[in-house]
Formats: structure tokens, sequence, C-alpha cells
């Protein structure tokens, strides 16, 4: 208990510097401008500067701009802090995709595998429309990827079109106050991630989630709470699955979210309706739920039979606490509790009313 205790005041001084650093230059460790008024002009370069397997935070401000770069934290760069100056105009992107770069995998704009990483005020972006002709193929295009363990997201924007957001690895995320969009699986893979107060925004017509934890092993994948599941402000509405399982373990879960019209009646989908894909049977082992929810999404009478509806006491286990304590897994060896905070954070809350007709009425409420 001691050592997680320790963590705990850990993360709270650092991430309570680097919201201080923000208003002070001279805390910044590394600068990065695209018009050579920094250290470097190069994201890239910053990352390769922050010194090995080291103890206290990195502190890299980046500069507002768009960067176009394939980034690659890698495992012994550690405590990396990368502040924005506005997620609307600090912009990292990349056009690789699944068909040329060699696999989804291989097709990241940014891919974080060291632990300890936080951005703010960034966009991280892959440009690759899926939906084009010319990429049906291999058209799976990731704007950020995460393999490392504790990372944190505020104020951020991840966007692209299938398979914007990769949390690859087992491991724990936390997305506060940030907009993710998509079409095709845009939220996808093994990690165990809570997104609070974001914008989940749907670019066409298919499934947000794609969870592939492995059955029996994880009490959490995908946390979503209190967010506004919606609808992409331009284009023609969409018919949208909340996800479907690509692993046999998949676990998803939607508390106290608005959902907007484009969700389909039946919430959740099968990955396969061929009974010799070795994805089929994977519904029967998943765990999909929904708790206090709503919205012109929400028919709850209408969602498929082995969906859930939790109940309070269920519900109350969904805490970040346990959603992120080191036991909550054992696909992998986790270091200690985590509980992470984030000082000072002034984030208006997004839920609209009940009676609200449009999320995308709200979309800028929470973000100015």
């Amino acid at each position: 208990m001691k050592k997680a205790s320790n963590k705990f005041y850990s993360f709270l001084l650092v991430f309570t510097t680097l919201l201080s650093a923000q208003k002070n230059n001279s805390t910044y460790d590394i600068i990065v401008a695209i018009d050579g008024t920094g250290n470097f002009t190069k994201v890239q370069e910053a990352f390769d500067a922050v010194p090995d397997n080291n103890l206290k935070p990195t502190i890299i401000f980046v500069k507002a701009g768009t960067y176009k770069e394939k980034l690659k934290l890698i495992s012994s760069k550690k405590n990396v802090m990368l502040i924005g100056e506005s997620y609307k105009n600090t912009i990292l992107t990349y056009d690789d995709y699944a068909e040329i770069a060699g696999g989804t995998s291989k097709s990241f704009s940014t891919l974080i595998e060291a632990d300890g990483f936080s951005a703010e005020n960034i966009t991280f972006e892959n440009t690759i429309d899926s939906y084009l002709p010319q990429y049906k193929k291999g058209g799976q295009a990731v704007a950020l990827m995460i393999n490392g363990d504790r990372s944190i997201f505020h104020n951020c924007k991840i966007s692209g079109f299938q398979d914007t957001f990769y949390l690859k690895a087992n491991k724990r995320t936390y997305i506060k106050d940030c907009i993710i969009d998509g079409t095709t699986d845009f939220i996808f893979g093994s990690g165990i991630a809570l997104f609070e107060n974001c914008f989940i925004q749907s670019k066409g017509g298919s499934y947000i989630t794609a969870s592939n934890q492995d059955v029996g092993k994880s009490k959490y994948g995908f946390v979503f709470k209190d967010c506004v599941i919606m609808e992409y402000p331009k284009g023609v509405p969409p018919k949208v699955s909340l996800g479907r399982p690509w692993g046999a373990g998949a676990n998803v879960v939607f508390i106290n979210c608005f959902e907007g019209s484009h969700i389909i009646a039946d919430g959740w989908s099968i990955w396969s309706k061929d009974p010799e894909h070795k994805a089929y049977n994977n519904w029967k082992t998943s765990f999909y739920a929904e708790y206090n929810c709503y919205g012109p999404g929400f028919q709850r009478n209408s969602r498929l039979p082995w969906s859930h509806q939790l109940n309070k006491n269920e519900a109350s286990e969904y805490t970040k606490e346990k959603i992120f304590a080191a036991n909550s897994t054992t696909a992998n060896i986790l270091d200690g509790d985590w509980n992470p905070i984030i000082d000072k954070d002034k984030c208006n809350s997004i839920l609209p009313a009940k009676k609200a007709k449009n999320a995308a009425l709200v979309f800028e409420k929470g973000f100015n």
C-alpha cells in the first residue's frame, strides 16, 4: 500500500508541474517550434533527446503548427509530458495505412511505447480516409497507438477514420476531456482505458469499439463515463453500433452517457455472421453493458439479449481507483495501483440536459 500511495502523490506532483509549466517557459525542458524558435523543429527530435529511463518528468512544449511526422516514443523514454498550445492548432499528423505500412500495427502516426506518458492540448491525426476506394484493400490507419502503461490524454483530439485509436497492450490509459473520431472500430485493442467527459464522434455507419481482451483475464476493458456519443457534425447521419467483439473477452461499458440517434436499437453487434470465422462466437464470452445512459440512441428494451444493463451496485464498481488497480488484470503484471489526478481541471461538463435534441449543440461547451 505504501508503494501505491507514493506513486499516487508522485503522479499528483507531476501533473501539477505539467499545468504550471504552461505558464512558465523556463520550466520546459524542450521546446519544439516549426519556425525554428525552439530547441528543435521536429517532435521526433525532441523525443530522441529525452534521457533514457528518466525518473523525473521531461516536459516538451510544442508550439502551434502542423507537424507531419511518423512519431515513435520508445520504451526507454519514460515520463514524458507533451504540451501543445491548443488541440485546434497543435497537430501531429501522418498518412500511413496498413496496406503500405505492412499491417495495422505499423500504420500509426504516433506510437507511445514508454510508461508514464501524458499529453495535453494536442491533436493526434491520421488523414487516410478508409472509405475511399483506393484504400479498400488495407485502409486501417492508426492515428495514435499506445503500448506503454499509465498514459494520460487531456484536452486532446484523436482523429482519423478506420482504427483511429489503438490501445494495443493490456496497459492503463486515462482519457479526459478529449475528442475521438473515426469510422470503423475507431477505438480498439486490449487496453484498460477510462474515457471521461469525452466526445466520441462517428464519421460513418459502422462500429465505435473493437475490444480485444482475453477471456477471464481482465475485470475492465474500455469504460466510458459521462461522454457524448454523437455523429460527426458534417455528413450523412450514420447508423452505428457501440461495439463488436474482436476478442473473446471483449469488455466495454458505457455509464451516464448521452447516446445520439445514430446508435442502432440493438446497441451492439457480433464480429461476423460467418460460422467459419474465428471470431464468430466471441459474443458468447464478451461483456457489453450500459448504465444510466440516455438520449435518442438509448433504447434499453431493444438491446441485444446478451448485453447487460447494470444496476446501481454493479455500476459503483467502475471507479477510477478500481479500474486502474494493479490487480484489475492478470494478462500483464502492472507496476502498482494507479489513481491519475488532473490538477486544476477546469473543463466544464459536456453532457447536455436529458431533453437535448442535438448533442452537437454542446460540442464547444466543454473546451472553450
